[in-house]
């Protein structure tokens, strides 16, 4: 069984760190009720696990009838082939109909159902991200019908990526990375539970945490990696993946003077891929950080990231970057 899922937290005092969103969850299940939610975040923070655990606080044993997960991401890529497979959506599907009308349809049809131990219902759109700006215009139409019977719960990790009027009718919780003491501390105890203490030195499981960046999920993959197979835990190769050489992609049209491809490339894993705006810079850095030794192309990581927290537009801020990047002649 994948340790992921295996020490997957049931309560909400069991996730690592988000003290804040804990505290604000805890309430509104102690009310009972809560608004819609905009839950935001780098990969492998909680978002999924805390709403899982906050929803159980909500329903109990009736959560499961209670609320509808849509994976965005997977319904809008497969579209027909996705909405004639699920069960829960096969019996809603219109042949005749677009995957949009589609969508509409389910989403209306679920709001409208009759909640069993609640006053209200809820459906989660997972990656939301995905979701298309009409979808989303739409959703905002069907917000304010069924405000009083259904909540709706968007998780993504592109918040930008939603529109507007759907934001300014969300509460927002925005996930932090994980502290690298807290991930390490976590590794310890699993190990522990698995009766493989001492199998990963200590600092190589305190270089694993800083490697990660946050990103728990990673941490306990290659911590049961490491630890089933027995190879040793080598942090710079945490990062040696599909999307690492993506980003060395990027860095090297910089270099060539092709700012065509750098963009391509950059839009492709924002779109693609899913990665936030400041989850690409991260990408970058990497890159940024292996074949160039100018101080200054640092200070634009830094400023992008800065422009990324407080712009709506993570596309333009890319562009930006990597414009500024490619007259610095890295």
């Amino acid at each position: 069984m994948l340790w992921i899922e295996k020490y997957r937290p049931k309560e909400l005092e069991g996730i690592l760190g988000e003290e804040h969103i804990k505290i604000q969850l805890r309430q509104f299940a102690d009310m009972g009720s809560f608004p819609h939610l905009l839950l935001s975040g780098p990969r492998g923070t909680g978002k999924t696990t805390a709403l899982d655990c906050f929803l159980s606080l909500i329903y109990g044993d009736y959560s499961t009838e209670n609320v509808t997960v849509i994976s965005s991401g997977t319904l809008f890529s497969q579209g027909r082939a996705y909405l004639e497979s699920h069960p829960k959506f096969t019996p809603l599907y219109q042949k005749g109909q677009s995957v949009l009308s589609n969508f509409k349809h389910i989403v209306r049809w679920h709001a409208s159902l009759k909640p069993l131990n609640r006053d209200f219902r809820v459906i989660v759109f997972d990656c939301a991200d995905a979701l298309p700006q009409d979808a989303q215009n739409g959703l905002r139409r069907t917000m304010e019908r069924f405000s009083a019977t259904c909540r709706f719960i968007f998780v993504t990790t592109q918040p930008a990526a939603i529109i507007d009027p759907i934001r300014s009718r969300t509460l927002p919780l925005s996930f932090l990375p994980i502290e690298s003491s807290l991930i390490t501390s976590r590794m310890r105890e699993i190990l522990a539970s698995e009766g493989k203490s001492g199998a990963i030195p200590d600092e190589d499981l305190e270089l694993l945490a800083i490697a990660v960046r946050g990103d728990l999920r990673k941490a306990i993959m290659h911590l049961q990696v490491a630890v089933e197979l027995g190879t040793p835990i080598n942090p710079e190769s945490i990062d040696d993946t599909e999307i690492s050489r993506f980003g060395d992609a990027i860095v090297d049209a910089v270099r060539r003077g092709d700012p065509g491809t750098a963009r391509k490339t950059a839009e492709s894993l924002m779109i693609e891929y899913g990665l936030s705006g400041r989850e690409l810079i991260g990408v970058l850095h990497r890159s940024l950080r292996i074949c160039c030794t100018n101080p200054e192309a640092t200070i634009l990581l830094a400023e992008a990231d800065s422009n990324l927290g407080i712009s709506g537009n993570e596309y333009l801020q890319i562009n930006a970057f990597l414009a500024s990047l490619e007259e610095l002649k890295i």
